[in-house]
């Protein structure tokens, strides 16, 4: 590997995990895989920085690089790893790996927050060397601090003065999927790209089901994105059906043979290229609406609708938006005559279902303020949903600490009149993204939660690849949508909720 002696230079990134159920590490910092590369910098003109052979090889530490440090008591400030750490299944300890000048010299680790602006200040913690002239691993142990889930993802390194060496820095291990309350299908995905040159050959994904009491038809009817080559690449929107008396919440589900039943417009349209996230719904005379965001080919969005008044098989479009600004869907509700289309943070209220521009609006919920910090950055995928006999709207969400497009988790608002939200203060997630190496292990979206015979099936979009890759966090990494299930009982979700004993 090429040495750089001028900052910033290449740190590389590399990610395994040694098992579930026992203390997991990430090797945030090595120097020798073929990962993702970060960036590693200096602070001080007096100090240097090289990616040099390993000048002790030893059982401590035998990587054939490390990096060398020529200090002045700078510090070395590694940018933030790929994904905030959480200390939910693993305490605030990091271990790193030195050849210090001498013994009983100080290193002092800051943990830095991943927001430049965030009221979490900086996490200091100081370890003196045992050893001169050999490798030795130290452990910067800052669960005395009480370090906020979510809110850390940098550090900053600060040596005594000499010549260092350092290697092989770990931080907590990222997968929470075992601990959530929804588990997956062992046979998922459930819907996944297949054929060539069709309507869904690429990806599929943004389901939204309508269960036999919701539509005209009485069976239950999943509406879904499906992204294809044909003619050219576009998304659009097909259905699949399943009889009433005889649902599997994990399929078979038929294909309608007129698919996609809800194309993209001609050119020049609003929608002329892609057509993402299903939200659909009956409305007055048991009239079928699909909602949905409309893309162009200069990538500017809006709201769009269709209508059918034959069951939800046969669509028609207004030939405008149904809302005239960038925005996408989440779910869409008829509730006291009105319709109700949740978007991100906000619900749009309108008596016209094919007019929204002079839609009541009020703020639903916002980034912040959930468990563990996750959804601090973004949240969006607001999907709507009620229980038998239960007097609560339920709101299930996307959200990240990180990423404005690459959700790692799923959470739950809950409201008694569609408008105020409360967010349940549960620290154990309801869901989240899959394991390294899984179909589902980069960002997941659109919660959509039914309920059937005391349990709850939870569809959700989830993006991946079935290996393991270089960085599962970066945005969009080679893969592609499918969907998956997932299932918890009524009672343990309610209990989860804190609305039952």
């Amino acid at each position: 590997m090429k040495s750089l002696s001028a900052f910033p230079i290449a740190v590389l990134l590399a990610l395994s995990c040694s098992g579930r159920g026992q203390r997991a590490e990430i090797p945030v910092a090595t120097y020798e895989s073929e990962a993702k590369s970060l960036t590693a910098g200096i602070t001080s003109p007096g100090m240097s920085l090289a990616i040099v052979d390993n000048p002790a090889p030893s059982a401590v530490n035998g990587t054939a690089k490390c990096v060398r440090v020529a200090s002045d008591t700078g510090r070395v400030v590694l940018s933030p790893f790929g994904r905030n750490f959480d200390f939910t299944l693993n305490p605030a300890v990091f271990p790193l790996k030195v050849i210090a000048p001498g013994k009983g010299l100080p290193v002092t680790m800051r943990l830095m927050p991943f927001r430049e602006d965030s009221p979490y200040p900086p996490l200091e913690v100081t370890v003196n060397t045992r050893r001169s002239g050999r490798w030795e691993q130290l452990l910067f142990d800052f669960s005395g601090l009480h370090p906020e889930d979510n809110v850390y993802a940098g550090f900053e390194l600060q040596f005594a003065e000499g010549e260092w060496w350092f290697d092989e820095l770990y931080g907590p291990d990222d997968d929470l999927s075992s601990i959530a309350l929804f588990k997956r299908y062992e046979g998922n995905p459930v819907f996944y790209p297949e054929g060539e040159l069709n309507w869904r050959d690429a990806h599929i994904a943004n389901a939204g089901i309508l269960n036999p009491y919701q539509n005209p038809t009485g069976q239950w009817m999943m509406y879904i994105r499906g992204t294809g080559h044909t003619p050219d690449y576009h998304d659009q929107i097909g259905l699949f059906t399943q009889p009433a008396d005889d649902f599997h919440p994990f399929g078979p589900w038929k294909e309608y043979e007129g698919n996609p039943v809800i194309p993209f417009s001609p050119k020049g349209a609003f929608d002329d290229y892609l057509l993402l996230d299903t939200a659909p719904v009956m409305g007055k005379d048991s009239v079928m609406y699909v909602y949905y965001k409309g893309r162009n080919y200069e990538m500017e969005s809006h709201i769009g609708v269709a209508w059918s008044t034959d069951g939800g098989y046969t669509f028609s479009k207004p030939g405008h938006p149904w809302l005239d600004q960038h925005s996408g869907t989440g779910s869409a509700i008829y509730h006291d005559g009105k319709y109700w289309l949740f978007s991100g943070s906000r619900v749009y209220v309108s008596e016209d279902p094919l007019n929204g521009n002079d839609a009541e609006v009020y703020q639903t919920i916002v980034p912040g303020g959930a468990p563990s910090h996750f959804d601090d950055n973004v949240l969006w995928g607001t999907m709507v949903f009620r229980l038998e006999g239960v007097d609560k709207w339920f709101m299930a969400y996307q959200g990240s600490a990180r990423h404005p497009d690459f959700p790692d988790r799923f959470h739950i608002a809950v409201s008694d009149d569609l408008i105020h939200w409360i967010k349940v203060q549960n620290s154990q997630p309801l869901f989240t993204r899959g394991s390294e190496g899984e179909w589902d292990q980069g960002g997941m979206w659109c919660p959509e939660i039914e309920e059937y015979d005391g349990m709850l099936y939870l569809y959700y979009e989830g993006w991946g690849i079935d290996k393991k890759i270089a960085d599962r966090n970066q945005n969009y990494f080679e893969g592609h949508s499918s969907v998956g299930v997932a299932s918890a009982s009524k009672d343990a979700f309610l209990r989860w909720c804190g609305l039952m004993e």
